[in-house]
């Protein structure tokens, strides 16, 4: 059984041992989710965040590696300075327009999600990739607008990108309507349990937008199926590849941390500024090593 196959099974346990949980315990304690409102005293909020500021992130911290083993230590020198060029420059026009930002981080996320949790497909089936990113990157908005326009807001401080979310929210039923049917008429066509798995992980991430508050959700996706997904894709080994991720992944932690001791929701969302950035950066990796090659060696 591939490493794929393997971790598709997981992610659909793991979904299923989260909504068993959701439904056993969450009613029993005090710790349900308010979708209007972040609240400032919800640990599962605060862990969610937790999870994504550092096993989330951990996986683009991979790109270090990536460009040590790409040429000469000089040369890897240059891209570490241009690939934090490129982070920095992200985050500079965060700060300046966070509309701008945002919308910058969800059109990167719709192409980026797609192409690495898909990209045991090769590189047909480019509709397929695109529709799957867009479902994975809006997928609350189908289910809970009101508490997306809230971190919309939050992030933005504008309602600028939340007046879209009607229009989105048709936008992404109608795409959740292709999609299963594209992966189903492929199910059938190519009788590949790739394909058989590829529908429960699509079926339970449904499930999971529809009970999840949209930032639990997020963390499950970004760290349990796209952070696994893409260190499977760079063949990730344990024992060699761990003390990559710490080196580059700590310093982030540790700044998103300090930036939020009081550990506030609205603080700890700072931590999309720096995926924003951080994304830009990790999409243009395989073009800057390529101009690198060319035009530094």
């Amino acid at each position: 059984m591939s490493k794929i196959l393997k971790h598709q099974i997981f992610v659909i346990v793991s979904a299923l041992v989260i909504l068993t949980l959701y439904f056993f315990l969450l009613p029993s304690t005090h710790l349900n989710l308010d979708f209007n409102l972040l609240s400032k005293a919800n640990p599962i909020l605060l862990i969610s965040f937790l999870l994504i500021s550092t096993f989330g992130i951990s996986h683009g911290a991979f790109d270090g590696k990536i460009i040590w083993m790409s040429g000469s230590k000089r040369n890897a020198f240059i891209l570490y300075l241009i690939y934090i060029s490129i982070s920095l420059l992200g985050l500079m026009l965060w700060l300046i327009s966070p509309t701008l930002g945002l919308f910058i981080l969800l059109l990167i996320s719709t192409i980026h999600f797609g192409h690495s949790d898909l990209a045991y497909i090769g590189n047909r089936q480019k509709y397929l990739k695109y529709s799957w990113g867009l479902a994975m990157t809006f997928m609350p908005v189908l289910f809970h607008p009101s508490s997306v326009s809230e971190i919309f807001y939050l992030l933005t401080d504008s309602n600028a990108i939340s007046s879209t979310l009607i229009f989105l929210k048709y936008l992404i039923s109608l795409n959740l309507i292709l999609l299963t049917s594209y992966v189903m008429f492929n199910l059938f066509k190519i009788k590949d349990k790739i394909y058989f798995l590829l529908m429960g992980e699509l079926t339970i991430m449904i499930i999971l937008g529809y009970y999840l508050h949209p930032l639990v959700w997020f963390a499950f996706y970004f760290c349990i199926l796209h952070g696994i997904r893409a260190l499977i894709n760079y063949n990730f080994n344990f024992f060699s590849d761990t003390l990559w991720l710490i080196l580059f992944t700590a310093p982030i932690t540790l700044i998103i941390i300090y930036m939020n001791l009081d550990l506030s929701l609205e603080g700890f969302l700072f931590v999309f500024p720096i995926l924003a950035c951080l994304t830009i950066a990790h999409m243009l990796l395989p073009k800057i090593i390529s101009f690198s090659k060319t035009k530094l060696i």
